[in-house]
């Protein structure tokens, strides 16, 4: 069966079963993470008073956020591991129910202290959660379908988030009182229940029952250790990780800000209705983006899509943020940000699957997806401190970050192209 079929045709209904539960599990990981992007201001203004957080509050933020990405990366590193041997469904039910767990539990939160470290746990099942699902699908999914696959699990970037904005905003328009971003978390509880279908409907893949390896939980990262064309394969992923993560963190965790920015001295019902309304422009983009991308990655290859989004996404950056922003201009612009700089994430379920084995697929796409994650730790830190030298301007620091896309150019001329080839067994 050709690439040229209708996109409908030869997907089996359990295909289409293990699609909707690997998606809904990453649209839950992405609620649970942006739920605190909404719910940080009014955290941090409740834990340190209106004073202070205006003082240190963008750069207590960054900390955080910081902390949280260590998690995610340490989650992803070791659960991309277990993945390989262990299963994927295994390893899928075990990190949703824990980023669900502490996700809940931070609505007990009485410190900033407090806040890092149940997020540091939090990033634990969050960043799991993606290598396993990413392998997962690409296993079941025929190869003339995998990229269709993969533009299906990424539109979870747009949904989550709106999701998260929704619960916040009718959190708010319900009088739930200064407390409301208690009950945002406690909300971040109720995916666990997806493990119950995933228990009793997915089944491991055949191609992993056939290559999973029995030699030792670790033996894979000594195999890329030996192997020098796994070892280039596996920098090219991690230095295009590295440019994506940073690019779509960069704009997903700073756009409330911005928000907040351009709505000061509004009423608070006001504000979380434009934070709303402005998620919802923003993730129109993300959802257009997430198709759009795939469907080049087969028309022209890899790393031609590759290469536009790195071009295309600090030219939106700068049309947003440079110049007099206002909220009619985010409204106007943020689906073409969130196009460029959120959209290129579906790139990394179609293509790192590609660069690696059967038995190192996870464990590859794993340690590609959350080393980098490790590498950006600093990034929303440093964002946080270039908005404190510029008197608070949240568009400034948002600009001066998109130079990482530089390193996405750099890194693109030893990418290997796999356009029209099978996953390597």
């Amino acid at each position: 069966m050709q690439a040229s079929t209708p996109w409908w045709k030869g997907i089996s209904r359990y295909q289409w079963l293990v699609l909707a539960v690997a998606w809904l599990g990453w649209v839950f990981d992405v609620m649970d993470t942006a739920l605190f992007n909404f719910a940080k201001q009014a955290m941090l203004v409740q834990m340190l008073g209106p004073e202070r957080y205006a003082e240190i509050g963008a750069r207590l933020e960054g900390q955080i956020m910081g902390v949280f990405l260590a998690g995610w990366a340490l989650g992803g590193l070791v659960f991309g591991i277990l993945a390989d041997r262990w299963g994927r469904t295994r390893t899928l039910m075990l990190t949703i129910l824990l980023y669900c767990l502490f996700t809940g539990l931070t609505a007990l939160c009485r410190t900033p202290g407090e806040v890092a470290a149940i997020r540091f746990l939090t990033g634990l099942g969050i960043g799991g959660e993606w290598a396993a699902g990413a392998a997962l699908v690409a296993e079941v999914f025929p190869n003339f379908r995998r990229a269709f696959a993969a533009a299906v699990l990424q539109s979870a970037a747009a949904l989550g988030p709106i999701l998260a904005v929704t619960i916040r905003w009718g959190l708010v328009q319900w009088h739930a009182g200064p407390d409301y971003w208690r009950w945002m978390f406690v909300a971040g509880i109720f995916p666990a229940f997806l493990t119950i279908l995933i228990r009793a409907r997915v089944r491991e893949p055949e191609r992993w029952e056939r290559a999973a390896p029995k030699d030792g939980v670790w033996s894979g990262l000594a195999e890329f250790g030996r192997d020098r064309q796994l070892r280039r394969r596996l920098a090219v992923a991690v230095a295009l990780a590295l440019v994506g993560i940073a690019g779509a963190m960069n704009v997903s965790f700073w756009h409330p800000n911005l928000v907040a920015a351009v709505s000061e001295g509004l009423p608070e019902k006001t504000v979380s209705q434009r934070m709303a309304f402005a998620t919802y422009t923003l993730h129109l983009g993300t959802l257009l983006g997430v198709f759009a991308f795939p469907w080049l990655c087969e028309r022209w290859g890899r790393r031609k899509a590759f290469a536009l989004f790195f071009v295309g996404s600090p030219v939106a950056i700068g049309l947003v943020t440079l110049g007099n922003v206002s909220y009619q201009a985010l409204l106007l612009l943020s689906p073409l940000l969130s196009f460029f700089a959120i959209g290129l994430s579906a790139g990394f379920a179609l293509y790192f699957p590609e660069l690696f084995p059967t038995r190192l697929r996870a464990t590859g796409s794993g340690f590609s997806y959350n080393v980098s994650r490790v590498l950006t730790i600093p990034f929303p830190y440093f964002t946080g401190l270039i908005i404190g030298m510029a008197g608070g301007s949240v568009a400034t620091g948002v600009a001066a970050a998109a130079l990482i896309y530089l390193v996405g150019l750099l890194a693109l001329p030893f990418a290997p192209e796999t356009r029209g080839q099978g996953l390597p067994d």
